[in-house]
């Protein structure tokens, strides 16, 4: 049994370096479909995330080392149910052993008896996810999980892709009957673990009322997108022999002011996550100057005010408007959150000032008993 809890810990190790590069994707696609992320949505897919990892450490681990020999040859079994004779082999057989703990406790040892269940509890939660989360029936359930299965025995019957030196697992059909069966076990017993859970249609309208609120998370997602861009446009210029400063300057202006007023308010950045910058009295594309003053305003003034500094005579080659940069920075997040904390308004200042704001473009979806649509089981 320490081999199965060997692999689930490195599953786990293993858990939080995939978490950070599928963290971002999540993001995007969490607020491009439902505008928000909800911490139970997060809590389920990261657990299911989870649980694939720790399944395939399962299937792979442990490791033939580099340079050992197979201690037995290991192929392929084709003949279903051949663990049966064993069972029927173990001491719990005889009647006089039916009430006897230590012989079933022995019996269970064995592997004709363990590697069954065992295969059969490690898919057991595929079906729970596949019913709870993903909405999904019987047949695309008994689909999935024998799917998933087979793929984990072809990859022991090709020594994991032919990184292991020889095949070390055995490619089992029992396997593939087993770990299916516990998928629509799972599936059945679901009510029995999720009744206290909301259901997937609570968690999308709780996501698409949530959605209507541009929040901060949203906002620095697109900015840092933005930024991205912003600074990779500001390199074009640079065979012209113009200082970098004034080719950020001038980047920065074009990319987030000038833009969004010809896209209706739209940056890729907003785009990705579905926001937009609007006038806040009519809730229409705002006019050119507001737009180029919330650029400024933000992308120079607030986040590069080094560069302002570094164009005004006098200062251009010195160490310290660095330093004034990095504590005006600070300075400016503090005001941020001061007046997030005492206003609790949505609308920075300098939004306030130029008379903009983030509006969300995510339509928002009623749900059956809202939109007056007809319920299952209701006349």
């Amino acid at each position: 049994m320490h081999k199965y809890l060997d692999a689930i810990m490195t599953g786990v190790a293993v858990f939080p370096l995939l978490a950070a590069v599928f963290t971002v994707p999540y993001i995007i696609y969490c607020y491009r479909r439902y505008g928000s992320i909800l911490f139970m949505r997060v809590a389920v897919v990261y657990s299911f995330i989870l649980y694939l990892i720790c399944v395939y450490c399962l299937a792979i681990l442990p490791f033939p080392r580099a340079g050992s020999s197979p201690t037995q040859q290991v192929g392929i079994n084709l003949q279903p149910f051949n663990f049966v004779p064993e069972l029927l082999s173990t001491p719990i057989e005889a009647p006089e052993r039916l009430t006897d703990a230590v012989g079933w406790l022995r019996a269970l040892y064995t592997s004709g008896w363990y590697e069954p269940i065992f295969n059969i509890l490690m898919f057991f939660p595929l079906g729970v996810f596949l019913r709870y989360y993903f909405g999904f029936g019987k047949g695309k359930t008994l689909l999935c999980a024998f799917l998933l299965s087979l793929f984990l025995e072809l990859t022991q019957l090709s020594a994991t892709y032919g990184l292991a030196p020889y095949r070390y697992r055995l490619c089992d059909v029992n396997d593939l009957m087993t770990n299916t069966a516990g998928g629509m076990l799972g599936y059945l017993c679901t009510p029995l673990f999720t009744w206290l859970l909301p259901s997937r249609e609570r968690l999308n309208q709780l996501s698409y009322q949530r959605g209507e609120r541009v929040s901060y998370v949203r906002r620095t997602v697109a900015l840092l997108f933005d930024l991205v861009v912003i600074e990779l446009l500001s390199w074009l210029p640079g065979w012209l022999g113009l200082p970098d400063a004034l080719n950020y300057c001038a980047a920065a202006i074009l990319y987030a002011g000038v833009l969004p007023y010809f896209t209706g308010g739209l940056t890729p950045g907003k785009a990705l996550v579905r926001i937009r910058l609007v006038d806040d009295r009519t809730r229409e594309r705002p006019a050119l100057w507001p737009c180029v003053g919330r650029g400024v305003l933000l992308h120079l003034v607030l986040l590069r005010c080094d560069l302002l500094l570094e164009l005004m005579p006098g200062f251009a080659g010195s160490s310290w408007p660095f330093s004034m940069a990095n504590m005006a920075v600070l300075f400016w997040l503090a005001v941020l959150a001061a007046w997030h904390a005492i206003h609790n308004d949505p609308q920075l200042f300098y939004e306030r000032w130029t008379h903009t704001c983030l509006v969300s473009t995510v339509p928002q979806r009623k749900s059956p008993a809202e939109s007056g649509a007809k319920l299952p089981g209701k006349d």
